[in-house]
């Protein structure tokens, strides 16, 4: 008698093996690999929105916790004595504990699976929220900062590899969502911690809620049943690592496809992280100034606006193999962040604004076309380790430009160290310009 169940023969044949009916209609790549049912509790076979869902939470979530204090930044430097060095140090002792880590563990992803690396580190930003919550001195709040660093660093690569293998098939969309999650948390961090910030205790509230966020979105990551990277593994294929070898520090390495695409990408990455730094850094300082106002809110809001018009961008506007498109988008960057130095010396607040937005968009539409071109040629085996590798340059640009950018501000001041900034950052993206609408050349 012909079977007429949805599933066919192949249904019987999973109920027999002791499988679930979700489990039965996956496609091979995407089943759960028997070597990895690694607990009786990791047994939720999750379907894919859900799972694509959880990652970009996770990814988020680690981002806005990252970004929490900095309109609270102020407060802090009243408190504890601090200044405008000390507070940019913060930022890139952030970068310093992130770098290394997606250095020397970016590859584990490809051999232990993704949720081994995104699980930890939500648990560790809950304890860079206690210990930043609790700080009483700058060294306290350098070891959060260092948390929350490792916790980024964590799951950056493993997250962005985790969106390509669930979405092999649309591998723009995962580029897209990675993006809109990493640029939407750095945007949205200020805007939650400045509205948590206006109770009684501005530093405990917005860490203490945002570690109750992330706890309870661990139940859901160790609930789900975790499945071996890679797009084509037949699922009796053993699993990746079979030594400690396997997990020692790799070099980073560029990819051997698409290596042109990979170093656009980088080098646009560095400069709009460079960019969003400073932004996040001194925005509040500078915000206060042209405006003439001590608000948080309003600090915060400034802040978040570059950042949030890019993650908007990323989401909004396709992506673009133009490269006359893309060299615009960065010429917008440079041209926003003219309007913004413009507006303080001509005390124009509107050109604030309309800078921030300007050059968000812009970068967003260039980042995103150039990362999207990148992630797409990367091999889906590596996919862990080359992402980090990306992102290892990209997030160095947060690093010595805001070091020396506070260096600057203490010797001569808010407007003249931005003003210079901006002018050797307007200057890189018109470089990068350049080198994007040059026609590639054939083998």
């Amino acid at each position: 008698m012909t079977d007429l169940s949805p599933a066919g023969p192949a249904l019987r044949t999973a109920q027999l093996d002791g499988r679930r009916l979700s489990e039965a209609l996956l496609p091979l790549e995407l089943a759960p690999r028997a070597q990895l049912r690694l607990a009786a509790v990791s047994r939720w076979n999750a379907l894919r929105g859900v799972r694509v869902g959880l990652v970009g939470l996770a990814l988020l979530f680690l981002l806005i916790g990252a970004n929490l204090a900095t309109p609270i930044y102020p407060l802090l430097q009243q408190r504890l004595g601090l200044g405008p060095l000390d507070t940019t140090i913060l930022f890139t002792i952030y970068v310093f504990a992130l770098v290394p880590v997606l250095a020397v563990v970016g590859h584990w992803s490809d051999h232990l699976g993704r949720r081994a690396l995104i699980l930890p580190a939500v648990g560790l930003a809950a304890a860079g929220d206690v210990v930043f919550a609790t700080a009483g001195s700058f060294w306290q709040l350098a070891a959060g900062r260092a948390v929350q660093g490792i916790a980024v660093g964590l799951s950056t690569g493993a997250a962005g590899a985790a969106l390509g293998d669930l979405l092999p098939d649309r591998p723009t969309l995962a580029a897209k969502l990675t993006l809109a999650c990493s640029a939407g948390g750095v945007a949205l961090g200020p805007v939650v911690g400045a509205l948590l910030a206006n109770g009684s205790d501005p530093l405990l509230t917005p860490f203490l809620l945002h570690a109750i966020a992330v706890l309870a979105l661990c139940v859901p990551l160790a609930l789900v049943h975790p499945r071996m990277p890679g797009r084509n593994r037949p699922p009796a294929s053993p699993p990746r690592i079979t030594t400690p070898a396997h997990l020692r520090p790799q070099r980073l390495r560029l990819p051997r496809a698409g290596r042109r695409e990979f170093l656009l990408a980088a080098g646009a990455g560095f400069i709009s992280y460079g960019v969003f730094g400073v932004y996040l850094a001194l925005a509040p300082a500078f915000s206060a100034k042209l405006l003439h106002t001590d608000s948080h809110l309003t600090g915060a809001i400034v802040a978040a606006l570059l950042l949030g018009s890019s993650a908007l961008a990323q989401l909004i506007v396709p992506p673009t193999a133009d490269r006359l498109v893309v060299a615009l988008g960065m010429t917008g960057l440079a041209t926003g962040l003219g309007l913004v130095v413009t507006a303080q010396y001509t005390e124009t607040p509107a050109l604030l604004f309309i800078g921030s937005v300007l050059g968000g968009i812009c970068q967003g539409v260039a980042f995103r076309s150039l990362f999207t071109t990148a992630v797409a040629a990367m091999n889906p085996e590596r996919r862990g380790s080359e992402l980090s590798a990306l992102w290892v340059i990209v997030y160095l640009g947060s690093s010595a430009p805001i070091i020396a950018v506070g260096a600057l501000v203490q010797t001569y001041g808010l407007l003249p160290a931005v003003s210079g900034f901006a002018t050797v950052a307007a200057l890189l993206c018109a470089a990068l310009a350049v080198a994007v609408a040059r026609k590639p050349r054939t083998a």
